[in-house]
């Protein structure tokens, strides 16, 4: 009896202890001890293996958990458009498998008009034969040769009113005296003005100009200026790609030009337009470094890359917002010009304009300097999640004086001190792109002497310091 009694006891206290006891499969979100690291790399896993078993909506629903801890998150972004992705791809195969076991085709029969057929309620037809004419185009006027006065006239006018009907109107009484110069440079005024200039009848001035250039370059007699104003026309006659080439080739032959080069070029990279000439380039190494000197905060950046189909304007993402980033410096003949516009979540991105080379994929080595505004942002990652695990060449640098480390800087892959210079190295490959965050307020002491930054960016761990 005391036995039975015993164990009834010692069930209940059991029973007690498990039923008020912690659940063993507890949701992550209570467990408010743990780093938010720890917390969505977790979450992370538990969502790649979801899509991986092919459970989308699920994956969808953990990857919105991690943006709800961290909005910033680009993987999480990233994994949530590819099971959207798939989703509707597979909702696309299931429709496909049903029209065909339903109709045996894709097509339903009705829509492919298989029960259409030839007789009188279709209606009457008459045809008729005629003997073919040639095409004989339409008597085009011709301006006669304008004189000063009508010019000056017109200029008067279009100053005035600064239309493009007026502008244009210039721009034809120029062409009539064949003052290329002046009729362009109307044109392009008109155009601004208004885009829709281009549909008027303009005596094909602009594919006269066309080809007298091109025939100049094909006779290795073109000027820097026969490029610039190549270059200039093509943007307006949609020929991208042959005016991002003659810009920089303009800018290259005479610096005199750089600037107006580099203006036409920014405003285009503005546009929605450049999506159709640009492509993300193969990337065979990223590296960079930020440096503080002489209170100046310095993103270093060094990346070689080959352009997709020989293109010579590509994008780079940097984990840098737009507004903090000042005064591109470049350091590398293999980039003519450079830009910051805002990319995803206002995060940097850099547009590159690239000069000619030959070879069928050839390879640049970028080197520019960004010039970071702490009064703008306090702080960064050097982070890089652009490019696959399987990179290793991905490093982030922080070099500066040893006395502007503190203990809560992250460690790197490798480090070393020397002379009061501290640089530390991480392997962006080796921690899924996520780089080390730099504190601005803790680097206030300039560097204690000078030292080759590329050579450190490009030598990593084996440069000497």
């Amino acid at each position: 009896m005391k036995r039975t009694a015993l164990f009834f006891t010692l069930f209940s206290i059991g029973l007690m202890l498990v039923g008020f006891g912690p659940r063993p499969y507890s949701d992550l979100a209570e467990y408010r001890h743990m780093p938010i690291e720890t917390r969505i790399e977790r979450l992370r896993k538990a969502g790649e293996d979801l899509f991986l078993r092919r459970r989308y909506e699920d994956a969808i629903t953990v990857f919105q958990t991690v943006l709800a801890l961290d909005e910033g998150d680009m993987k999480a972004k990233l994994w949530i458009t590819k099971a959207q992705t798939q989703i509707s791809v597979e909702k696309n195969e299931a429709n496909k498998k049903a029209l065909y076991q339903k109709y045996g085709h894709l097509i339903p029969k009705d829509k492919i008009y298989e029960n259409w057929h030839w007789g009188p309620s279709v209606g009457h037809f008459e045809v008729r034969y005629s003997e073919p004419k040639p095409y004989v185009p339409a008597v085009r006027k011709v301006r006669p040769k304008a004189a000063d006065v009508d010019i000056e006239t017109a200029r008067k006018k279009a100053e005035a009113s600064g239309d493009a009907a007026d502008l244009h109107e210039l721009s034809m009484l120029h062409w009539s005296r064949r003052d290329d110069t002046e009729a362009l440079k109307a044109f392009f005024d008109a155009f601004a003005a208004n885009s829709e200039i281009l549909a008027k009848d303009d005596e094909f001035m602009l594919s006269t100009i066309s080809d007298e250039i091109a025939a100049k370059i094909a006779d290795g007699k073109a000027s820097a200026e026969d490029y610039m104003t190549s270059g200039r026309l093509g943007l307006i006659q949609g020929d991208r790609p042959r005016a991002i080439n003659h810009l920089v080739k303009a800018a290259s032959l005479d610096k005199a030009l750089k600037e107006r080069a580099q203006k036409i070029l920014k405003d285009f990279v503005s546009t929605s337009q450049v999506e159709m000439v640009s492509a993300p380039p193969d990337i065979l190494s990223f590296r960079q470094a930020y440096v503080f000197d002489k209170n100046f905060d310095k993103l270093y950046l060094r990346i070689v890359m080959t352009p997709k189909n020989k293109g010579q304007i590509v994008p780079i993402d940097l984990s840098l917002t737009a507004s903090s980033a000042r005064e591109i410096e470049l350091a590398s003949a293999d980039v003519a010009f450079a830009y910051i516009q805002p990319g995803i979540d206002d995060y940097a991105r850099l547009w590159l304009v690239l000069p000619e080379k030959e070879g069928e994929f050839p390879e640049y080595e970028i080197r520019l300097t960004l010039n970071v505004d702490r009064a703008v942002v306090q702080s960064f990652e050097l982070s890089n999640f652009a490019l696959i695990t399987e990179q290793y060449d991905n490093w982030s640098f922080v070099i500066s004086s040893e006395f502007n480390f503190s203990e809560n800087m992250a460690k790197g892959e490798f480090e070393k001190n020397f002379e009061g210079v501290r640089i530390a190295g991480y392997n962006l490959a080796v921690s899924e792109g996520k780089g080390p965050f730099v504190p601005l307020e803790n680097f206030k002491e300039p560097l204690p002497r000078k030292i080759d930054i590329w050579k450190l960016i490009e030598n990593g761990s084996e440069a000497s310091l």
